[in-house]
């Protein structure tokens, strides 16, 4: 599945260059995006297995270690089916999606895919704040606009999307740590779980609210569908920039030199990232430059500094400057949006509850770091050398994770699980290539299990029937309405309706001048303005034409979620005609 990672980021990038050309994305740019992304990581892709031949799905360990990982792969693979086939699916003229956590994001993503699809005009305006450009790194919507624009449905290709990037998560996971990493991912949890053993009645919502660290898959997997693609595609290349400068060593082990091919594979996809996932950029980079130096070499004369230089100027480092730079640029406002950056010691816990918090959070966990120092320093295996780099490597791990989880680079603290994420596996992956020598047979299984038992129970309760367990995102009712009122308004209008997170025109990809607070405020977007003067125009205060005007909007809905918030329909100019031939559902166009 490593050919699709590769043909998503393909894709993506000729799409985003062609249509900024042209000035939209247009039907046949996504058709030649899909094919010549598909030759490219293709040929690709083969070249990366020469490098990496165990870079494969169906590629496990041996032994137990061996046994756990196809096991665990069953698993994954299995609940990725089952979430992902119900992110959007409709049962009694209801469109629902199968997890609460999708309740919130889903609507926004529909809102940017259906917005590249449709309209006009790229690089694409915020559908949720229509006055400044998108730069929320769109990516992974613009790939599945790409299906979108050609016809796939909806719900269609929100399902391949999600299973292929499930399938290369598994891969890249299983080939960066083993077990550990799979299970520590997609089966993370704290103590909470545990209270099941106790007979306490359990439900889904006790394992995914009480505590910060959520079950990673639940919280940030299906929801995020930047970590989708980031996943994997940063893991791909933190290992590889590990294992090319391993192969530099005397007696490396696990190392293989990357071809002048590999480095260009992986320089597009480094390059590219910011635009699928920023936060994932920042990381990946700093622990691409970090395990470069860690993996200096005394024998061979290797400074770590000349690792690091090596890197900096290598053919990879060298593709991937320039779109990497623009894609940062951009998503940050030129760095005017650096002021996000700020400091919450102890991310969201509390220090004088310290302990408590981490054991509720971590659980089994926290024994981790203090197994992995001990069979690093004590093991008779290790010779000095790779003793020294082992412990750097845990060294720098553990110096990200404790310098993000007091310094965070977005608005709402809790967005920085999505960084602290990849030190976590680093982790994992000393743990697979430290510790699991050392168990015993059968240990591992049992090691297993108090590993992952608590996130295992989250995410087993996620499974119910979709009937049953089913959030609401859309009534069908709603969205034929609305189909119809929008019949005679063009697709490029600036509409001032409800600021609902689930607005019905978010289905149809429409442009808002002012949409959900609580996406702009995590995206940092300054809107206090417009919120403003949305609140005057749709209460009927001051001049309805003017105020229309300082908002830049050229039509207001009023429909059931704009009676719900503000109760009574102003009476607006008699110029403002209204355009909807449906009942119920108002479109005034505001005069120029």
């Amino acid at each position: 599945m490593i050919v699709f990672l590769l043909h998503a980021f393909f894709s993506t990038a000729i799409a985003f260059v062609l249509s900024a050309i042209v000035g939209s994305l247009q039907p046949w740019i996504a058709a030649v995006s899909l094919i010549l992304g598909f030759l490219m990581a293709r040929r690709r892709a083969r070249k990366l297995r020469v490098v990496f031949p165990d870079l494969s799905f169906f590629r496990t360990s041996g032994g137990e270690a061996g046994v756990l990982e196809t096991l665990l792969s069953i698993v994954v693979i299995y609940v990725c089916v089952r979430h992902f086939g119900w992110m959007l699916y409709s049962v009694d003229s209801k469109w629902l999606t199968l997890h609460a956590n999708n309740f919130g994001d889903l609507p926004l993503h529909i809102s940017y895919i259906r917005d590249l699809a449709n309209r006009s005009e790229f690089p694409p305006m915020n559908p949720s704040f229509a006055k400044e450009i998108l730069r929320y790194p769109f990516g992974p919507d613009l790939y599945n606009a790409l299906y979108e624009i050609l016809g796939v449905p909806l719900e269609s290709h929100l399902f391949l999307v999600g299973i292929a990037c499930s399938v290369a998560s598994v891969t890249v996971l299983r080939w960066f740590g083993g077990w550990w990493a799979l299970g520590a991912f997609f089966f993370s949890g704290g103590l909470i779980g545990w209270s099941a053993l106790s007979g306490t009645p359990l439900a889904s919502a006790d394992l995914t609210q009480g505590v910060d660290w959520k079950n990673l898959f639940l919280s940030v997997f299906i929801t995020q569908r930047g970590v989708l693609f980031a996943l994997p595609a940063s893991l791909l290349l933190i290992e590889s920039t590990r294992r090319h400068f391993a192969s530099a060593g005397a007696r490396a082990i696990g190392g293989q030199k990357l071809s002048k091919n590999a480095m260009v594979t992986l320089g597009l996809v480094w390059g590219f990232l910011p635009l699928f996932h920023v936060h994932a950029f920042v990381i990946t980079s700093l622990m691409m430059a970090g395990l470069a130096m860690a993996q200096a070499s005394r024998e061979n004369g290797n400074s770590a500094i000349k690792n690091l230089k090596s890197l900096l100027l290598s053919r990879m480092a060298i593709v991937a400057y320039l779109p990497a730079t623009l894609f940062v640029l951009r998503s940050s406002d030129g760095l005017k949006k650096s002021s996000i950056v700020h400091i919450d010691p102890w991310w969201l816990g509390d220090v004088s509850n310290a302990g408590l918090y981490l054991l509720t959070n971590f659980g089994p966990w926290l024994l981790l770091p203090i197994a992995l120092v001990t069979a690093i320093l004590k093991s008779s295996r290790l010779e000095a050398e790779r003793r020294r780099q082992l412990l750097l490597e845990f060294a720098l791990y553990a110096g990200l994770w404790v310098f993000f989880y007091n310094v965070m680079i977005a608005p709402w603290s809790w967005d920085n699980i999505k960084v602290l994420i990849f030190p976590y596996l680093g982790f994992a992956r000393l743990a697979y290539v430290v510790l699991d020598p050392l168990l015993p047979q059968g240990t591992k299984s049992i090691t297993a299990l108090a590993l992952f038992f608590s996130g295992f129970l989250a995410v087993e309760l996620s499974l119910a029937p979709p009937v049953q367990r089913g959030q609401v995102i859309y009534m069908a009712a709603d969205l034929a309405s609305m189909r119809g009122a929008l019949s005679e308004v063009p697709q490029d209008s600036v509409f001032a309706a409800a600021p609902t997170h689930d607005h019905v025109l978010t289905y149809f990809g429409r442009l808002r001048a002012f949409g959900y607070e609580g996406h702009l405020w995590s995206h940092g977007v300054s809107y206090q303005n417009e919120k403003a003067l949305l609140d005057l125009l749709m209460r009927g205060q001051g001049d309805a034409k003017a105020v229309a005007h300082r908002l830049g909007v050229t039509h207001i809905l009023w429909g059931p979620a704009e009676t719900l918030l503000y109760k009574t329909e102003p009476n607006f100019p008699a110029t403002f005609k209204n355009v909807s031939r449906v009942t119920g559902y108002s479109i005034y166009e505001v005069p120029r």
